[in-house]
């Protein structure tokens, strides 16, 4: 009675559908996992990431508020742009996908206990009689139910190898994580630079305009005095129209950036946001071309992934060619049997052994998946090497962008400098009435031009260094001591 009340249970459990597999967990997975689960915890909301965005980015948003209005330094930017960039929680989503492959295939390797149950009934028992002596061998109803212990003892190599690819390729996200941090960091460096500059432009048209309005007002009074021709006041008006033309063009590119910027970072278009800083001359990067390159290829994010993916193919490769090889596993049941010719009346029976099965003919499977896996192995390898070129390609544009705009910031400095002083000589002589309207506002014009290209070749000197140091794939960290520079400043 007991043992039928242990089978009633058993078949219940089973027509319940709760079936249990028990397998140990290495140390590592369990670590991933539960940073996985706080991450998917904190992040994933009723509705979606982007809720989930939208609700934090306020808060993240308050200390850099001040009076109502956004002060945003570069690395504020960037470090908002790297906590609500949609592109960072989708590899943290491959992260932890990968950790549970690792833990899969560790399981894998490792012993699992189930639980089976089975019931079958027949239309009638087989039975033998001889004579008036007759023999059941089989009961119309048979229970059956028990527990099964498997460890895998040799599979070929097959499950090292998995285990193996599982690592490599969760590092390869791991690097596919850096570098889509690094290419965030270049182009919000990129468009805050953008920004500068049309500020910078506007500040330069704000200047050309307020220095003719007081040309004009010199002119008007010497015109009133008679000592000039009406038609330089003619003229002066003109260039002033001009300029302001050119103010509303510079006010409107200047909205535009910001409007880029605030986009780039979710933020609300019409929020007020002011610079931090104007556009500087931060000082290269020391070294040559040669050593450049060898740290683009040693630093950069890709390029590691791509290793790690290499490393991974190569273990898939033995992991197909295991396939060749026969699989040993050792076994143990404990059954409780009820109705065969085994056991008619019901009892425990234990069996324990080991078990072989070789591969003898598959019609090409195993070695089609061997040589797929090689193929995929050779096109990591190509991918690598094509990814190598353009890296080296990438970091020689932009040491030759840089060292460019080096010189010319030189130049546009000269000229600057130059070009400053001719106005105020002009201005000087024209007020002493021994020069000309003309002169004065063609030595205007060459002023604002001036100070324009200063502040593109300052522009293009600050994009051209962002990316060297994109090319180098050190930008992380470059931003990390840049942060600290400004903070104790």
């Amino acid at each position: 009675m007991n043992n039928f009340k242990t089978l009633s249970i058993i078949i219940l459990i089973l027509f319940l559908g709760v079936g249990v597999t028990l397998v140990a967990k290495p140390v590592f997975a369990q670590n991933h996992n539960t940073d996985a689960l706080e991450f998917t915890g904190r992040s994933t909301t009723l509705f979606g990431l982007g809720s989930r965005i939208s609700h934090e980015g306020s808060e993240m948003l308050l200390p850099f508020r001040q009076n109502g209005k956004l002060y945003l330094a570069l690395t504020d930017c960037i470090d908002i742009a790297l906590e609500r960039n949609l592109d960072i929680h989708l590899i943290e989503e491959s992260l932890a996908q990968a950790d549970a492959d690792i833990t899969r295939a560790w399981s894998a390797m490792l012993p699992s206990i189930s639980a089976e149950a089975n019931y079958t009934q027949i239309d009638e028992k087989l039975a033998l009689g001889i004579g008036p002596v007759s023999m059941t061998f089989m009961d119309k109803d048979i229970y059956k139910a028990g527990i099964l212990l498997r460890q895998p003892l040799f599979a070929g190599g097959r499950l090292h190898a998995a285990r193996k690819a599982t690592r490599n390729l969760r590092d390869a996200r791991i690097e596919d994580k850096k570098n889509i941090e690094e290419e965030i960091v270049f182009q919000v460096t990129r468009v805050y630079r953008t920004a500068q500059v049309a500020e910078a432009f506007q500040n330069v048209a704000i200047e050309a305009v307020e220095l003719l309005e007081k040309h004009e007002h010199d002119v008007s009074i010497l015109v009133r005095e008679g000592a000039n021709p009406e038609v330089d006041l003619l003229r002066t008006k003109t260039d002033l129209a001009n300029a302001r033309k050119n103010l509303n063009a510079s006010a409107n590119a200047f909205d535009l950036a910001l409007s880029g910027l605030k986009n780039l970072l979710v933020i609300g278009l019409e929020e007020p946001v002011f610079l931090a800083r104007e556009l500087g001359h931060p000082p290269k990067p020391t070294g040559d071309l040669s050593m450049f390159t060898s740290l683009a290829i040693k630093n950069r994010p890709e390029l590691s992934s791509l290793r790690y993916q290499i490393a991974a193919a190569e273990q898939g490769l033995k992991a197909a060619k295991g396939e060749y090889f026969p699989t040993v596993a050792l076994e143990g049941r404990y059954d409780y049997i009820q109705g065969d010719t085994r056991e008619m009346d019901g009892d425990y029976h234990w069996t324990f052994g080991i078990g072989a099965r070789v591969p003898l003919w598959n019609w090409g499977g195993t070695r089609a998946n061997v040589i797929k896996a090689k193929s995929r192995f050779n096109q990591i390898k190509i991918k690598y090497k094509k990814v190598e070129e353009q890296i080296c390609l990438e970091a020689r544009k932009a040491f030759l962008n840089l060292g460019n705009a080096e010189k010319n910031i030189a130049v546009s400095e000269a000229a600057l400098k130059t070009s400053s002083e001719a106005y105020r000589m002009e201005k000087a002589r024209y007020q002493a009435g021994e020069g000309t309207n003309t002169n004065v506002l063609y030595a205007q014009t060459a002023l604002s031009r001036a100070e324009a290209n200063h502040v593109q070749v300052l522009f293009e000197y600050n994009v051209a260094l962002a990316a060297l140091d994109r090319a180098m794939g050190v930008n992380i960290k470059r931003r990390a001591d840049f942060k600290q520079k400004e903070q104790i400043k």
